[in-house]
């Protein structure tokens, strides 16, 4: 179940979703369906390499720390229970804005920049810097569930642990599928909007319990196998 949860937490996350919708939508206004649909799928490719390149160096630095600093490592689950609790509350508080919009909790100046860079933005390069980069300002979040994921499958034989952060690089970049597929489907920013803000509260109420569930169980870890 930890496991699941620490997937399925990047999947709901919202920031790199928006800026994908708004980044096709510009797209389809400057180009062709065709080349909206390509410079697409350049940035799908820059997100997924920015999460691969995240869970091989995490996996990588939990792999070092486990096999190389003797334990008990009880103290360590402790403080990412608290981490949990933290991000539990700033999910359900902080998140999302004020309002009835999207709006997230990053600061508007950088949302202004990202902006800036989607309308200006013109070669296959740029779009993969754009959904790489798009995927850091919600690391505060997603970080900590990759961390306790990556403790856990130090423990794992290589080729399961491969094939789940195989399984959750591929989630992670699943809503921009769908963003993708809803836009091919004829549909409009608008519309695409409009049904992010009816599912606010079902976002909010799935990460909220997921990361207090992440604490109670990473609690559990640091009882019986710190």
């Amino acid at each position: 179940m930890v496991l699941i949860l620490a997937m399925l937490i990047p999947f709901f996350m919202q920031f790199v979703p928006g800026v994908f919708a708004l980044f096709y939508h510009y797209s389809l206004g400057k180009t062709t369906t065709q080349k909206a649909d390509d410079k697409s799928l350049s940035f799908i490719i820059g997100a997924e390499f920015f999460n691969a390149a995240i869970w091989l160096l995490i996996y990588f630095l939990a792999f070092l720390f486990f096999y190389n600093v003797p334990g008990p490592h009880d103290i360590f689950f402790y403080i990412m229970a608290g981490i949990f609790i933290a991000e539990a509350i700033a999910v359900l508080f902080f998140y999302y804005r004020k309002g009835k919009s999207t709006a997230l909790f990053i600061p508007r100046s950088i949302t202004n920049g990202i902006i800036a860079n989607i309308k200006k933005n013109k070669t296959r390069s740029d779009c993969i810097v754009l959904g790489a980069m798009s995927g850091l300002f919600e690391l505060i979040f997603t970080l900590p569930a990759i961390i306790i994921s990556t403790s856990i499958l130090t423990n794992f034989e290589t080729f399961s642990s491969t094939l789940f952060i195989a399984i959750s690089i591929v989630m992670s970049v699943l809503p921009l599928f769908i963003v993708r597929g809803a836009f091919r489907l004829n549909h409009n920013l608008a519309e695409i909007e409009r049904v992010r803000v009816k599912i606010k509260p079902f976002v909010k109420f799935i990460l909220f319990f997921s990361f207090l569930f992440l604490a109670a169980a990473t609690i559990y870890l640091g009882a019986h196998y710190g």
